[in-house]
């Protein structure tokens, strides 16, 4: 999903540079150590996981310098690969950090007991490996250790629902459901949690630049923040000391503002199938709910969604529930043939030029579809999600059974 705020670039000046007083050295020298095991720091932060640092084992030590312009994410990774020939003998260990320009210290009991964490389950995972160093490595431990018992809870719910995903087939319609419904309000439940987990930290560390980061994920969820907390989280960036992330975070929060909960739909022009140029708001009339579903011919899960969706289309009435597809596809023919095959019998539009398609993606965020948007009665986007079953949910909650 998840890039129109994708900045990681902008963040990074990094080399292995010598010593310098102004920048950061990470050092370790803890039993298990070999001569010659590369140790690397990269940015967590984005896809590409930059190198930062690296360096080689030395009498069982190692010492990384180099700077950063604003404290980032990290992943230390140390491996013998490069001195070892037998696979079984390989080893590979990491853990995670907030790097700043300060001296930080490894502190592990042994190589061994640093194990390896992916970046995906890194949020779940306990930090075993403390690095010590400095008020920025402090908060970062309290936020972890704090949020720990939530993650859990929501990966939890995420699992589950992952499992009945791939398993649907085993239950009935109404059994799916009620596992769907039971399994998706942890979630919810969990998120809810964790985001006001997320805002209490925040608020109690005003000044930590370890905010800025949380803040930044706060600011990117589009249509749940309300609009006094994005500017309170507005509030807290302004008073932080950052040269970089500060300013790049007050122009995300200028776009947080018009994803904010229940905010007001936008209209965009799309094309009919005969060719026409139309307003969404055609198809957005006062006094029902309108579900807009950005797909696209080639996205599967796309597909997969439509006879879900096509379930409260009827199971509504037009009356109480219009729907309109909006298709991302970038060739009309595709778009024609996969419309004729799924048969809907709704109002299909389609981005279809270059302009439509940029102005589409930019007024709802879209980077990644299905996405599933309710519109209220009253022009308020009241869900906007990638799941039709929790698309089925929000509409049960809003209109009833």
């Amino acid at each position: 999903m998840n890039k129109v705020f994708f900045y990681a670039a902008a963040l990074l000046l990094c080399s292995a540079c010598g010593s310098r007083h102004d920048g950061f050295t990470v050092q370790g020298n803890f039993p298990g150590l070999q001569d010659g095991m590369t140790v690397v720091i990269r940015n967590a932060e984005n896809e590409k996981y930059d190198t930062i640092a690296a360096g080689v084992v030395k009498n069982g030590r190692f010492e990384l310098q180099g700077k950063v312009r604003t404290p980032l994410y990290c992943e230390l990774q140390i491996h013998n690969q490069d001195i070892e020939s037998l696979p079984e003998k390989i080893k590979l260990a990491n853990t995670y950090l907030f790097l700043d320009n300060s001296r930080l210290t490894v502190r592990a009991v042994h190589l061994d007991s640093m194990q390896f964490t992916s970046a995906f389950l890194a949020e779940t995972s306990q930090l075993r490996t403390p690095v010590e160093g400095g008020a920025l490595q402090r908060d970062f431990y309290e936020y972890r250790t704090a949020s720990l018992p939530v993650c859990l809870e929501l990966r939890k719910a995420d699992d589950s629902l992952a499992m009945m995903s791939l398993r649907e087939s085993y239950y009935t319609p109404q059994e799916y459901n009620r596992l769907f419904d039971k399994w998706y309000a942890q979630k919810q439940s969990a998120e809810a949690a964790m985001d006001a987990a997320k805002m209490e930290f925040v608020r109690r560390h005003p000044e930590s630049l370890l905010s800025l980061y949380i803040a930044e994920g706060l600011l990117k969820t589009t249509f749940v923040r309300t609009p006094e907390e994005v500017e309170e989280l507005v509030g807290v960036i302004g008073q932080i000391n950052d040269t970089v992330r500060r300013p790049y975070l007050l122009k995300v929060a200028e776009v947080a503002r018009t994803f904010c909960k229940e905010a007001d739909y936008k209209d965009v022009e799309l094309t009919e199938p005969a060719g026409d140029t139309v307003k969404l708001s055609k198809y957005v009339q006062p006094g029902r709910y309108t579900l807009v579903d950005f797909w696209a011919s080639w996205c599967g899960p796309c597909r997969w969604a439509i006879p879900k969706v096509e379930q409260l289309y009827k199971r509504y009435g037009r009356n109480r529930l219009a729907v309109v597809s909006v298709s991302l596809d970038q060739e009309k023919a595709d778009w024609e043939k996969a419309v004729e095959k799924e048969k809907m019998p709704w109002p299909q539009l389609w981005a279809g030029s270059r302009d439509q398609l940029i102005a589409v993606s930019y007024a709802y965020h879209i980077s990644g579809i299905p996405r599933l948007l309710l519109i209220s009665p009253d022009g308020k986007v009241v869900f906007s999600g990638h799941s039709a079953d929790a698309l089925r949910m929000a509409v049960e909650k809003l209109i009833g059974f």
